[in-house]
């Protein structure tokens, strides 16, 4: 069963392959990238991006600048992954829409991952309750 879309953008392949086995053992779609190119293409019918802070050549915050400016009207939500709190405290001033710690621990990714598909699963029930009753 297909429990939500994710991209993940980083720029370590172990840690890209580590976080779709995890998040595919779950029953997440993973998808996983290095760039910004391929990942403006997957956001696109994405639940959730997770994308590292620290990247050569362009930082997690200006990639997740790009892509919304590229889907301004994307339903994509932006988490920032990393092990640095106090950039973590500043998720929202970056442009993220939460955050991730704890990078690299599956203990801590899973169950996260999970929250934030509730969620989504109840503002989507929200979104489709106010419409039933404009009907």
């Amino acid at each position: 069963m297909n429990q939500g879309e994710i991209v993940v953008v980083d720029d370590s392949y172990l840690i890209l392959d580590r976080i779709r086995e995890w998040l595919s053992s779950e029953g997440y779609q993973v998808r996983i990238t290095t760039g910004h190119a391929s990942a403006t293409k997957l956001v696109q019918h994405a639940d959730l991006a997770i994308i590292d802070f620290h990247m050569p050549g362009i930082s997690g915050s200006e990639m997740v600048a790009m892509l919304r400016e590229e889907h301004p009207t994307g339903t994509c939500l932006f988490y920032l992954y990393t092990s640095d709190r106090e950039i973590a405290t500043k998720y929202e001033q970056l442009g993220f829409d939460g955050a991730f710690l704890r990078k690299g621990e599956e203990a801590a990714l899973v169950p996260q991952v999970g929250a934030v598909f509730r969620t989504i699963r109840m503002r989507r029930l929200a979104e489709k309750l106010r419409a039933d009753r404009r009907r």
